[in-house]
Parts: C-alpha cells; structure tokens; sequence
C-alpha cells in the first residue's frame, strides 16, 4: 500500500470507519441489487469495520520517500564555442508503507464473515426469510462446513432449531476454516472435507462430459500464495505488480517454477506440497454451491472476487472478499492458479476420484483455473477451464497450494486443541 508519509493508526482506523460509514448510509444500493447481494454486502461492511477497530493498523515504511530536482546540463559546442543545453527531468516516489497488522486483521475478518454467513444461525436466518414460517414445520439445516445454496424444510414437530449463543459464535471463530500454518513461511491451509460432485457443465465441450468425482478430504491453501511467502522460499520476488504489497498474491509464476517453490518449500519443512488436482480445485471453488444462474453471479460476483469489472486493473491484497463456504477466500479472480493436470481436450477419461491427469509431454499445457483481475466473469466461472505452456508467466498467472492430510496435520491439530484447553 502507498501512503505519503507516517499515519496515525487511531486516526487511520477512525478515518476509515468514519469512510465506510458514510459510504453506507449515503449511497443507496441499486434498487436492482438482490437481497442476497445486499445481505452480503452488508456482511462485508460489518465485518470490514470491527476487524479494522479490533486490529488497528501498525504501519512502518519499507521505501522512503525520493524527491529528484531537474536538472539543467550544458556542454560546450564544438562549432564556434556556443554551448548546448538540456534538461534532465526530475521525478518523485511517494514512500511506501506497510501495515505490520494486516496478516492478523484478515483472520479476524474472515472468521466474522463465517459466523455471519455461514453459521447455522445465519443459516437459519435466511432460510426463514426465504421460505417463511409455516406450522408445522421445522427446518433441517445442511452442515455449516458444506453450506449449500439452497435449503429444505420438512414436516414434524422434531427437527433441528439451533439457537444463536456465544458458546456457537466461539465454535464458529475455532472451526477448521481458520486452517493452520506448518510454519512460519508457511501458508495457512484449511481442512476441505471429503465429498462428491458434478464435475464440469454443459457450457463448453471442453467441461463435459458432466460426470461424479468423489475427493478425499485434503489441505488447501487458505489464499493464494503471496509475494511475502514466495519472497521467503525462493528468496526474490518475480511480481510486476510488487507496488501491491507483500500480502498481494505473487504473480508472474509459471507452472515450473510453481513446481521448483514446492521443492523448496518441502525441503525446507520435511512436508509434501503439490498443486491441487484440477478436480480437486473445482470441488474447493464450488464449496457446496451448485452453479448459478447467470442473473445471480453478476449480482453477487464482486463480493467474491476481484474481476475486470471492480479491480481497477490492479492485483490486490488477498482475503478481501467474502470467503466460499469451506473457508477459502479468493478462489475467483486475482490471479490464475495453476493445477497439477496436463490439458486434455475434455473430461474423456477422467479419475472418478480426482487424480491429476498427466500431459502426453513435458511441454504439453497444463491447466489454470479460477481467472484473474483482468478478466470478464465468464472466465471466473468454477467450471471454467484455462491453459498455456508450462514456461508461461504472465502478469495475471499465480498459484494455491494442498497437500494430503497425514500424521503431521494430525499432531498439528492436537497441539492446537492443547493449547486452547490451556487457555
């Protein structure tokens, strides 16, 4: 983030809530915005504000600011000892500050937005206001970890009412959502549950046929892998877009060298990173949603995902958006993430269990998926299948790592409950 000099973290907080506040209660939303859009809209707010009062910022300036005069420069002619003159434009870079507290903020924010879209109150909530209240009736909710689209409501007076307690809002900020981090460097990982989808759509005759995967529960990076963790691994950092900040997710990556930062990476902490498979990558994006009709992914796309039409044509810091229901923020739009398949020309052949599929060559494409900042939502859809070379780096190409649950997630785990039982 740029600023123009050092700032007041009271009043950067206070200047940015008094900003959104205004913000909401100014601006009226659009009498077209639909009620789910503006419910989550709200969330956002909501969410943006309290995690901003709770962690304020703690800025420090990482470039300094330079301020170059112009200068004027004039050398003796050779002819008749007249002189020539020219100009040397001056320039001037603003300092560069980052803020030491964004990491923690972004948890906070993300672990308000589960409760608030996510937990079976809100579940509830929204179930009530959708289908009303009928005698009789009680609703059955869906698992809050694999929150669904739509809801059922079942006869019978034994049914499931879950009241809204401190003790659940708790549970909610612990759920394994929040993920863990192997290591410093690490990136955070959230838990996927195991599970079975459609795979692919009737969109395009590269996604079908349509057909049943089931995936083993696995670990996938929380966000996409950022500038500050590549920077960490590999030791540089290749972004064109490194005015973004360290929480900006790395880009410029092509699948070779996604592949050399997971050999460090597992070098370097005894573990076993991999890119996600691509059937993999479409059950985490979907979270339990089924696709949607295309009136409702222009109401409610912007929410999710930075895409051509709210980006600005900038990257920017990840876990700004609302997170799906597995807890994974930014799965749409930002950057391309490459997967671990080779290309094939459709799903003829495909693992009923997810495996990677491997190109018939070395230099063969290998798969994107998830679209960028640069592009239109028809590319950000779930189904949405991209590729190019595995030498390929461009502005817009980064990466989300997995890896298998094993002994080490289980101890992490345990270490973790010990210590909130501690506490």
């Amino acid at each position: 983030m740029k600023y123009g000099g050092t700032i007041s973290s009271t009043l950067l907080v206070i200047g940015l809530a008094t900003q959104l506040a205004a913000c909401t209660s100014l601006i009226s939303p659009p009498s077209s915005e639909s009620s789910d859009s503006l419910a989550i809209r709200k969330d956002l707010e909501s969410c943006r504000s309290s995690s901003l009062l709770e962690i304020p910022p703690k800025m420090v300036i990482t470039s300094h600011a330079i301020s170059m005069p112009s200068q004027t420069m004039c050398s003796a002619a050779a002819e008749r000892g007249s002189q020539y003159c020219y100009t040397i434009p001056g320039f001037r870079r603003e300092a560069v500050e980052e803020d030491l507290n964004a990491e923690a903020r972004a948890e906070v924010f993300s672990a308000c937005l589960m409760v608030k879209r996510y937990s079976e109150q809100a579940i509830l909530s929204r179930t009530k206001h959708k289908l009303g209240e009928r005698p009789g009736h009680q609703h059955v909710l869906p698992d809050s970890h694999v929150a669904n689209t739509s809801y059922e409501v079942v006869s019978g007076t034994q049914g499931l009412v879950v009241s809204a307690t401190e003790q659940l809002l708790e549970a909610q900020r612990s759920r394994p959502w929040q993920g863990i981090k192997d290591c410093d460097v690490c990136p955070r990982m959230v838990q996927v549950p195991a599970g079975s989808f459609k795979m692919g759509s009737t969109v395009g005759s590269s996604e079908q046929p349509i057909h049943t995967v089931k995936i083993a529960s696995f670990l996938l990076g929380k966000y996409e892998v950022t500038q500050a963790e590549w920077l960490a691994v590999m030791g540089d950092n290749p972004s064109a877009n490194k005015s973004c900040g360290r929480l900006c997710p790395v880009d410029r990556i092509s699948w070779n060298k996604a592949q050399e930062f997971l050999q460090r990476l597992n070098r370097r902490t005894g573990m076993d990173y991999r890119l996600p498979t691509e059937a993999e990558w479409e059950y985490a994006a979907r979270a339990g949603r089924k696709a949607l009709a295309a009136e409702e992914v222009d109401q409610t796309l912007g929410h999710f995902a930075w895409f051509a039409g709210n980006s600005g044509g900038e990257l920017h810091l990840v876990g700004q958006k609302m997170p799906n229901a597995f807890g994974l923020h930014d799965m749409q739009g930002n950057v391309w993430e490459w997967v671990e398949d080779g290309l094939h020309d459709n799903y003829q052949g495909a693992s009923p269990t997810g495996q990677a599929r491997q190109p018939k060559g070395a230099q063969d494409k290998r798969v994107l998926r998830g679209g960028s900042y640069f592009d239109n939502p028809r590319l950000l859809r779930p189904t949405h299948r991209n590729a190019d070379t595995p030498d390929a780096a461009y502005v817009f190409f980064g990466l989300r790592i997995a890896r298998d649950l094993g002994p080490v997630t289980v101890k992490a785990e345990q270490a973790s409950d010990s210590r909130e039982k501690s506490q």
